[in-house]
């Protein structure tokens, strides 16, 4: 038999073989307990998390002759059928190549057929963001009025690409990033199973490497098994992945701290003579600095956290230039020379203060002139909508923001959670709450690219309602670098009327 690829040997043939995503496979195996099927599935979530593990364990769970508490037994004949591909009735179908609207159309031929050998006909649909909005809407209708034994599994890594018509005729589930423990786990199995030796600070590299991903971490082991020796080392992880010997890291580190370029420059030298892979070593002294942020108090924290924004920026401009040599250097020699490093916030809280004081006097004036033009109304028997007080009192109502005062638990919370380039992105930048909007405003323009990622707005709406018990929609946006940030406010509050809806 041909050579398996580890990820391909290795994907998970029941629910419970599918890490991280309990929640999800939970649920799933109660429809097929109680015979409750959805027609439509939609599977999200990033890279490598199971989405297309789970679709085709569903898939033969729901035909399966002899299913066992919501799980297939991959045994029966129609179980070996769907495993092996010998089945008209569970179509995989790849939306990144078959993508257009006559693809769909032959989908919705065939859908009017009985099936041939088992209960339910199943397409699972990968990266259905990909379908064009002609195919799109030639989906719509099919699923709209669906043939009783038809199951539709969309699986898509984007979910804001695909239209709301379609995602409100889905039953959705949010497949989450893996965990580096649940990683570990699965490496450690893989490698048992395997009868490979391998030292524990190896896996966890690697699933730390993998970034949530299980497909990468088991890439990622299956090249480092396949060029390593008697037995898996960290040492060998390291050279074989690219990535720089944490001694010239602590260096580097080192020499940024005490702002000697010189030695930095010296030492970013050799990491360039070895070969390394650059990005992987920027990856690597933002770790560190990370490190030194979370776990040592005598240290200036706003310059790590700008000089952990600024290796996190280098991570993509890296790919993007010729010189990236040139760059990196010229990134860290600057680090190194400015004594202080963070941008100036260039904002007086006395200032900010002042203002929102102003404002709220504001505030007042309008409501007593408000209730003064509704006495008067009432005075010569004019009948004033309820409508248009709601609508009034509403506007009013607007500006009624303040400062968000747990900024610093925030990003802690943030950070905990693993998201860096989210937590360098939120350093310096001012958050404003009122009852349904939190206005974040930046100067730093990767800041801003970052913060109003759809992954970054859930991130933050999330933990502002699991932490501090606020609900409300988040508006991102970018302070120009000749107007202080209270102004920015005021023409946001201004602008926006707290109908706000959509985001920049």
């Amino acid at each position: 038999m041909s050579y398996i690829a580890l990820y391909r040997k290795y994907r998970p043939d029941t629910f419970d073989d599918i890490i991280g995503q309990e929640s999800v496979t939970k649920i799933l195996k109660n429809q097929i307990k109680t015979g409750k099927i959805s027609h439509a599935y939609l599977f999200s979530g990033t890279r490598g998390t199971g989405k297309t593990s789970a679709a085709k364990v569903f898939a033969r769970a729901i035909n399966c002759l002899n299913p066992h508490d919501g799980e297939p037994c991959n045994e029966c004949e129609v179980c070996k059928n769907i495993i092996e591909g010998n089945t008209t009735d569970v179509v995989e179908m790849d939306a990144a190549s078959n993508n257009s609207v006559e693809n769909i159309r032959q989908i919705r031929q065939e859908v009017v057929y009985a099936t041939v050998d088992v209960k339910y006909r199943v397409y699972i649909i990968d990266e259905v963001h990909m379908l064009t909005t002609s195919a799109f809407n030639a989906l719509l209708k099919t699923l709209e009025e669906p043939p009783e034994n038809v199951v539709f599994i969309l699986a898509t890594t984007e979910q804001h690409k695909i239209p709301v018509t379609i995602l409100s005729r889905c039953l959705k589930f949010e497949f989450n990033r893996l965990s580096e423990e649940n990683l570990l786990k699965r490496i450690e199995y893989v490698l048992d199973s395997e009868g490979v030796e391998y030292e524990e600070e190896a896996c966890k590299y690697i699933a730390k490497l993998a970034d949530g991903a299980a497909r990468d971490a088991l890439s990622i082991l299956e090249r480092c098994v396949s060029e390593s020796k008697d037995i898996l080392k960290y040492e060998d992880v390291l050279k074989i992945v690219g990535a720089v010997d944490t001694q010239i890291v602590s260096e580097v580190v080192s020499n940024i701290l005490e702002y000697d370029s010189i030695k930095a420059v010296e030492n970013v030298d050799k990491v360039i003579q070895k070969g390394k892979d650059l990005r992987q070593f920027c990856s690597q002294i933002a770790e560190a600095f990370l490190d030194i942020l979370i776990n040592h108090k005598d240290v200036n924290k706003d310059r790590i956290i700008n000089i952990i924004d600024r290796f996190s920026k280098l991570d993509n401009d890296l790919r993007l230039t010729s010189t990236p040599s040139i760059l990196l250097k010229s990134s860290i020699v600057e680090l190194c020379n400015i004594k202080d490093s963070i941008d100036p916030k260039n904002i007086d809280l006395s200032e900010v203060f002042l203002k929102i004081d102003n404002l709220e006097k504001e505030i007042s004036v309008l409501r007593k002139e408000l209730d003064n033009k509704r006495n008067f109304a009432e005075k010569k028997n004019v009948t004033v909508s309820k409508s248009q007080q709601e609508s009034s009192t509403e506007s009013i109502q607007s500006l009624q923001v303040k400062e968000f005062s747990n900024i610093e638990e925030l990003k802690k919370v943030v950070i905990e959670r693993g998201k860096i380039k989210l937590y360098s992105a939120l350093a310096g930048a001012g958050i404003y709450v009122n009852d349904d909007k939190t206005i974040i405003i930046t100067k730093n323009e990767f800041a801003y690219n970052i913060l109003k990622a759809e992954d970054s707005i859930s991130t933050i709406q999330e933990i502002l309602s699991s932490e501090y018990n606020i609900s409300s929609n988040v508006i991102v946006k970018l302070q120009e670098k000749n107007e202080d940030r209270v102004s920015k406010l005021e023409q946001v509050l201004k602008d926006n009327h707290i109908n706000y809806t959509e985001l920049d």
